[in-house]
C-alpha cells in the first residue's frame, strides 16, 4: 500500500495517494509499527502542500517526526527532517527550513549514505540561494554534485539547478547555461517533465545576463505551456517574466507592463513570498523603463518589504548559528569518539596488567620464560600509554579547533554586519541625503532668497554638506570600500595615508609582495582590523609623533609590524586587561593562527610583531 500510494503521488494522482497513505497509516497503528505511521503522516503532509495548506502539512509532518522518533529509524527519521524542510521553504520560514535540513544531513551522514548525503548538500544550497547567499550556495550544490558523481550516482537535477542559480547570480551565465544542459538531458532521458520548469526558468535568466533576448520569447512560450500542462504556479509567473524581459527589450512598453501584472497575479494566488517579490521587482523596472517614478516606487517598496522579510536579520544572524551549530556539532562528535577509544584503551591496559600479574605467579618455576613475557608486557604497555598520549593531544587539537571555528563564525558575521550596515549607510541614507541636497540646490536656484533668510539657507547646506561627509565616514570605518574593491594592500595604504593627513601622527606604510588576490577575503579583513587597531591604540595611548606599519609576505607566512616612538608602558598589565580592544586583537590573532610579540617599556615606545602562517588558505 506504501509503494502504491508512493506511484499514485508521483504520477499527480493526491485523491488515490492520499486513500493509500490513509489506510497503511491506520493498519500501522493497528500493528504497532510506528514507522510506517511516521511515513503515512509525512505522505500525507506532502499531498496538503501540494494543495497550498502549508500549516496543515507541517502539522502531520512534525507529528511524523515524533512517530519516527520512537520507531528508531533513523533514515525513515531523516527522510522526514527533509520533507519538513521543504514544507518549511515553501512557507517562507527559512531558518526551520535549514535547520531540519542539517539534521537530514547529519543523519544521512551518520550512516554513510553518500547518495542522500548529496542530495541533502543540494536542498541546503536551494535556502542559501534564497536568502541570496550566493557563495554558500554555490559550495554547497558542488559538494553534493562531486559526491553523487564520486559514488557513480546519477547526479539529481535539483543538485545542478542549485548550481546554475548560484552560477547565474554571481554573473557566471555560459557556465550556468553548460550546467542546465547537463540537467535538461537528464530530465529528457527520465521523463522528468515537473522538472524541466526550473531549467527553463534559468535559462531565461542566463539569456537576459548575455543580452540574447531574441532567444528569450520561445523559452517563455514553452515554459508557459509546460507550466499550465501540470498546474504548476511558479512556471506561468517566470514565464510572464520572461515575456517581460523580450517586450522591454523591444520596448513594447504596453505588454510588458501586462506581463508583470499577470505575473503578480499568479504569484499572489500562489501565496510565495519569494515569487511575489521576484513579480513586483520586475514590475517596478518597467516603470522605471517608461519614466513613470511614482508607480516605480510604489512596486519598489511592496518588493523592498518582502525582501526585508526574507532577509530580516534575525533570518541571516539564525542560519548562520545553525550552520555553526552543525560544524561544531561534528567536531564535538570527533571528541567524543576519541575519548571513548581512550577510555577503551586504559580498560584494556587495566586488564592486561591484571592478567600479567596471574600469569607471573603460576610460572615462577619457569623464570626466563617469566622475565622474557615481562619484558614483552612492558614493551606492550609503554605502545599503549604513547597510544592514550597521542589521543589525549589528538582531542587537544580538536578542541582548539573547535574553538577557533567558533571563532571564525563570529568574525565572519562581524565581517557581514558591517559590511551589509556599510552599504545601508552608504546606499540607502547617504543617497537620501545626497538627494535631499540636490532638491535644495534647485529651490535655491528657483527661488529668491535675500538677508537672514539666504544666511540661513547656506547654513542648512553646510550643515547637510557636513553631514553626508561624517555619514561616508561611518560607513567606510565600517568596511572600507578600498578593502572590498582593491584588497589589503590599498586598503592599508588607504587607511595609513588618511591617519598622516588628519595630523594625529606622522605614519609611514611599508609592504612587500602583498598579492590582492592571494590572501582570503576573510583573512584580508581580519588583518586589516588587526592594524586597525594597533593604529588607534598608538594614536590614543601613546603620544607618539612617528609610527611605522610594515607588512611582508615570505611564501604562506605574513608578517606584521607596528612601531612607534611613543612613551611605552608596562607590558605586566597586559596579562590583567580585560579590556575588548586586547580582547578583540588577540581572538583575531589566534583566528589567523597567528603569534604576537609586545615588545616595550616606559619610555622606550612599543614594536608590535605578529607572524601569521598559511596566510594563503
Amino acid at each position: 500500500m506504501r509503494d502504491l500510494g508512493v506511484i499514485y503521488l508521483n504520477h499527480d494522482m493526491p485523491d488515490s495517494a492520499g486513500w493509500y497513505a490513509r489506510s497503511y497509516g491506520a493498519l500501522s497503528e493497528k500493528l504497532h509499527l510506528w514507522n510506517g505511521k511516521a511515513l503515512s503522516l509525512s505522505m500525507q503532509a506532502v499531498i496538503l502542500a501540494d494543495e497550498n495548506k502549508l500549516e496543515e502539512g507541517l502539522a502531520m509532518d512534525l507529528a511524523a517526526i515524533g512517530f519516527a522518533q520512537k520507531s528508531g529509524v533513523t533514515k525513515a527519521l531523516a527522510n522526514i527532517y527533509n520533507n519538513t524542510a521543504v514544507l518549511y521553504d515553501r512557507s517562507g520560514d527559512y531558518t526551520a527550513a535549514l535547520d531540519f535540513y542539517f539534521r537530514a544531513l547529519a543523519a544521512y551522514e551518520a550512516l554513510k549514505d553518500t547518495d542522500l548525503v548529496a542530495m541533502a548538500n543540494g536542498n541546503i544550497a536551494e535556502i542559501y540561494n534564497q536568502i541570496k547567499d550566493y557563495k554558500s550556495a554555490y559550495n554547497y550544490a558542488l559538494k553534493g554534485i562531486f559526491l553523487a558523481r564520486q559514488i557513480g550516482e546519477a547526479v539529481r537535477t535539483s543538485a545542478l539547478i542549485n548550481l546554475a542559480d548560484a552560477l547565474i547570480n554571481m554573473g557566471h551565465y555560459d557556465t550556468a547555461l553548460v550546467v542546465l544542459g547537463e540537467d535538461w538531458d537528464i530530465c529528457e532521458r527520465q521523463n522528468y517533465r515537473a522538472s524541466e520548469i526550473p531549467i527553463l526558468i534559468n535559462m531565461n535568466y542566463s539569456y537576459v545576463g548575455l543580452g540574447h533576448y531574441d532567444l528569450i520569447k520561445p523559452i517563455a512560450d514553452k515554459l508557459m505551456q509546460l507550466a499550465l500542462s501540470v498546474n504548476n504556479l511558479d512556471g506561468q509567473c517566470y514565464a510572464y517574466i520572461g515575456l517581460k524581459y523580450y517586450y522591454l527589450a523591444k520596448k513594447d512598453y504596453k505588454r510588458a507592463e501586462q506581463a508583470t501584472l499577470e505575473a503578480i497575479g499568479i504569484a499572489q494566488r500562489s501565496a510565495s513570498i519569494v515569487l511575489l517579490r521576484e513579480a513586483y521587482k520586475e514590475a517596478a523596472n518597467v516603470e522605471t523603463a517608461r519614466g513613470d517614478q511614482k508607480r516605480f516606487g510604489y512596486y519598489e517598496r511592496l518588493s523592498d518589504s518582502l525582501d526585508d522579510q526574507i532577509l530580516s536579520d534575525k533570518v541571516l544572524k539564525n542560519t548562520k548559528d545553525i550552520e555553526g551549530k552543525y560544524a561544531l556539532g561534528k567536531k564535538q562528535a570527533q571528541i567524543d569518539a576519541l575519548n571513548e577509544q581512550r577510555n577503551n584503551q586504559q580498560l584494556r591496559l587495566k586488564q592486561r596488567t591484571m592478567t600479567i600479574w596471574g600469569l607471573t605467579g603460576l610460572m615462577l618455576a619457569v623464570i626466563l620464560a617469566g622475565i622474557l613475557y615481562y619484558r614483552n608486557y612492558q614493551n606492550k604497555k609503554r605502545l599503549l600509554i604513547a597510544r592514550a598520549l597521542l589521543q589525549e593531544n589528538r582531542i587537544l587539537e580538536l578542541e582548539k579547533e573547535k574553538l577557533l571555528l567558533a571563532t571564525q563564525a563570529v568574525l565572519q558575521g562581524q565581517m557581514d554586519e558591517r559590511t551589509r550596515l556599510a552599504k545601508d549607510l552608504h546606499d540607502g541614507l547617504g543617497s537620501i541625503l545626497s538627494s535631499a541636497k540636490s532638491s535644495f540646490s534647485q529651490i535655491k536656484d528657483n527661488l529668491v532668497i535675500t538677508g537672514q533668510d539666504a544666511n540661513a539657507f547656506e547654513r542648512s547646506m553646510r550643515i547637510l554638506d557636513m553631514s553626508i561627509g561624517e555619514l561616508r565616514r561611518v560607513a567606510h570605518n565600517m568596511m572600507p570600500e578600498a578593502l572590498m574593491k582593491f584588497g589589503l594592500d590599498t586598503a592599508l595604504r588607504d587607511f595609513c595615508q588618511s591617519v598622516g593627513q588628519s595630523g594625529a601622527l606622522r605614519l609611514t606604510y611599508q609592504s612587500y609582495d602583498i598579492n590582492e588576490a592571494s590572501i582570503p577575503p576573510i583573512k584580508a579583513a581580519a588583518v586589516y582590523r588587526i592594524v586597525q587597531e594597533l593604529v588607534n591604540n598608538v594614536i590614543r595611548h601613546a603620544q607618539a609623533a612617528r609610527a611605522l606599519v610594515q607588512l611582508i609576505r615570505e611564501g604562506d607566512t605574513l608578517s606584521i609590524t607596528v612601531e612607534d616612538n611613543g612613551k611605552g608602558f608596562d607590558k605586566d598589565i597586559l596579562a590583567s586587561s580585560d579590556g575588548m580592544g586586547f580582547l578583540n586583537l588577540h581572538n583575531r590573532v589566534a583566528y589567523l593562527n597567528g603569534k604576537m610579540d609586545i615588545q616595550t617599556s616606559p619610555g622606550n615606545g612599543t614594536t608590535v610583531n605578529i607572524e601569521i602562517t598559511n596566510v594563503l588558505s
